[in-house]
Parts: C-alpha cells; structure tokens; sequence
C-alpha cells in the first residue's frame, strides 16, 4: 500500500494497519487485519463494500470488510484492484454514492 499509494496517510488504528484517505478516518480508508483462517480489507465505505462483494463468491462480507481465505489469490487481485476505484470515488466526492 504504502508504495502503490504514497500520498495516502498510514497509521495503526484498532490494533490493524490503516491508510487514510484525508486526515481523519471518516475521510474515507483502507484497513487490513488477520485472523487465523482469513485476513480482511476493510473499507470505511458500506455501499462500496457491497458491491465489490458481489463479485466476490469465495469470500464471506463482515462489517465493512471482505474476509479473503488464506491462498485465494484471485480474490486478493480482485480487492487490490477495486482499492484505486475506492479511492477515485472518495478524490472526486469526498465520500461514496455509488
């Protein structure tokens, strides 16, 4: 991320690595966290996270994530490609409507 997405504000923040969009949260943001079976990218953006979870079967939705098993490359490709379409609504509006 960091590298991808240089200009984006990088902070730990309920104990997960977080890329803020502006300078506060609700700004807008991307977040990843482990678990023991998955790990989640967290988006600030409910509307935006259904919809990217439409296309994703293999992946369950939680609150305001999309948790991706360990070894599903394709869906990993998938999220990492929907984040600069994330943060393209949020440059233009300052927060979704899609």
């Amino acid at each position: 991320m960091n590298a991808e997405y240089a200009q984006l504000t990088n902070k730990i923040s309920f104990s997960m690595p977080m890329w803020l969009v502006g300078k506060k949260m609700n700004e807008g943001y991307v977040a990843v966290s482990a678990a023991k079976n998955h790990f989640s990218i967290h988006f600030s953006d409910e509307e935006f996270l259904n919809h990217l979870s439409e296309g994703l079967p293999n992946c369950k939705k939680g609150k305001r994530c999309i948790n991706i098993k360990y070894g599903d490359e394709k869906s990993l490709y998938a999220v990492e490609e929907s984040i600069s379409d994330f943060l393209k609504i949020y440059r233009t509006e300052g927060n979704s409507s899609l």
